[in-house]
């Protein structure tokens, strides 16, 4: 879920409704006769919600937002939604927007908005693939959207991970998720080196798709006749600085205090490290 005040994406864990618990338990006989057994009291579960939330009220509001807005909806707080959101969470989603130039002062999307609504992507990324272009990285910034919007392309077991250390960079998550795509992708015998590299085959193909389609979007909507490439590995500092002005919302600087944490540049909040991030097993040096 999206934190309405700061826009940081959150995991919480939070109890199942009890529809989502009748529902699991219906999977138990789909097939074949079954047993369900629950893990909590009867009292538990009839504290439970009745319905889980709409999405709506759990995801970030920019790219719904935009979606409105490219729809020519112009007062997005008084448009009658089923579920309604936070206003805070409209107001921090229009302020985003603002931020990235899709909208202007009057609320309205601009030239950039409404080509970044074209996008089938969050809003960041969007904006991300458009910075590409200034930094003539765009094949790169594709294969890495491509890999961070397909389901889980790199294992993260500890013997799978163990497996993957060839495709960790030193600069972090997102040039090893491009070093891997490149070196699957044209190797000749893929499923085998997914296998015998802690790779998802299948979530990298589904990368490739989702790959060809926004650069099929570049081409048509955004009217991109030729997709630069910085030229290789030996050229991705250029990629590093497209990513730190594209994603600019998640970007953070190690505290001075406690080196083991981070603070984000806009909202100051503090932020550690994923276990499974390539840096989270690094030793970093002092400040």
């Amino acid at each position: 879920m999206s934190h309405p005040q700061t826009g940081v994406q959150m995991l919480r864990t939070v109890p199942t409704s009890q529809a989502s618990a009748l529902q699991r338990a219906g999977r138990a006989g789909r097939e074949a006769p079954g047993e369900v057994f629950r893990l909590y009291v009867e009292s538990e579960f009839d504290k439970l919600l009745a319905q889980t939330p709409a999405e709506i009220l759990r995801v970030d509001m920019a790219s719904v937002y935009m979606d409105l807005k490219a729809l020519g909806i112009s007062k997005i707080v008084d448009f009658p939604l089923v579920d309604r959101p936070p206003r805070e969470a409209l107001e921090k989603a229009a302020h985003f927007l603002c931020r990235i130039g899709a909208l202007d002062t009057k609320d309205e999307l601009t030239d950039l908005g409404r080509k970044l609504a074209m996008m089938p992507l969050d809003p960041l990324y969007a904006y991300c693939l458009n910075m590409s272009f200034e930094f003539d990285c765009t094949a790169e910034i594709l294969s890495i959207i491509a890999m961070l919007s397909a389901d889980a392309p790199i294992f993260a077991t500890s013997k799978q991970r163990a497996q993957t250390k060839a495709f960790e960079h030193e600069d972090g998550d997102h040039l090893s998720l491009l070093s891997a795509f490149n070196q699957w992708k044209k190797h000749q015998h893929q499923k085998v080196f997914a296998s015998q590299n802690g790779l998802n085959h299948a979530a990298l193909e589904k990368a490739v798709t989702i790959r060809k389609q926004l650069k099929d979007v570049l081409h048509q909507a955004w009217g991109a006749a030729q997709i630069s490439s910085c030229g290789g590995p030996k050229n991705w500092a250029t990629v590093r600085r497209c990513l730190l002005k594209g994603l600019f919302t998640q970007s953070a600087r190690r505290d001075e205090v406690n080196q083991n944490s981070y603070r984000t540049f806009l909202s100051r909040q503090e932020a550690k490290l994923h276990p499974t991030s390539v840096l989270h097993r690094r030793q970093l040096p002092p400040l």
